[in-house]
């Protein structure tokens, strides 16, 4: 029952989170569409708090999740693979919060002011840091699957859609689509639910041997 929380609760809260909140939508230079991110936030600024506010949880909680998946592991790429994994859920952490500060700047009366400056906090090198951070983490994820396919502690199977998945949690925690940042979610979720199950099988058979 433990291995099933500490692997499952991010990737559970994860997609609550994500179909509530509002996708940070890209205009056709694949940069960010202040104009039509901040009309949707104005529209759902509750929904979208709530969302983000559980995004925060999901990303703290991923800290256990990628802890958990290197004990299965238990090899050096597995270590290697949890540590860029916490940097990633520090990246989904920053675009959580920079969902709230958006939604604060949807409910500002001069549209126009609020989406130059949402522009300006966009492209800071800051925030391209959090970028960089959420890129870490997927290169972590995909370690950390090598690490489980490896170990053999698990169903090979259940490695691969579990980098997939965790890799794409990462990738997709921005935008610009719900059906992208959903369904990133889902897959995560699929994948260590796997893991989970056949973790818990290999234990249960060991435990009957001894």
């Amino acid at each position: 029952m433990k291995l099933f929380v500490t692997l499952l609760s991010a990737p559970l809260v994860a997609v609550v989170a994500r179909a509530l909140m509002t996708p940070q939508y890209q205009d056709q230079s694949d940069q960010l569409d202040t104009t039509r991110y901040l009309a949707a936030l104005g529209e759902a600024s509750g929904r979208n708090d709530l969302g983000a506010l559980l995004a925060t949880v999901s990303a703290i909680l991923y800290v256990a999740t990628a802890l958990g998946l290197a004990r299965i592991a238990r090899n050096r790429l597995g270590t290697v693979g949890a540590a860029l994994s916490v940097v990633g859920a520090f990246g989904m952490f920053a675009v959580a919060v920079f969902a709230l500060v958006a939604g604060r700047l949807a409910q500002e009366p001069d549209r126009a002011a609020a989406a130059a400056l949402l522009e300006r906090l966009n492209t800071a090198p800051v925030f391209l840091s959090f970028v960089l951070a959420l890129l870490i983490g997927a290169v972590g994820a995909v370690l950390l699957a090598i690490g489980l396919f490896r170990s053999r502690r698990v169903p090979r199977a259940a490695a691969l859609v579990t980098g997939i998945g965790g890799a794409g949690l990462m990738l997709t925690a921005p935008g610009p689509l719900v059906s992208f940042v959903v369904g990133g979610a889902i897959l995560a979720l699929i994948g260590l639910l796997w893991v989970a199950l056949g973790a818990g099988e290999r234990e249960s058979v060991a435990v009957g041997i001894l």
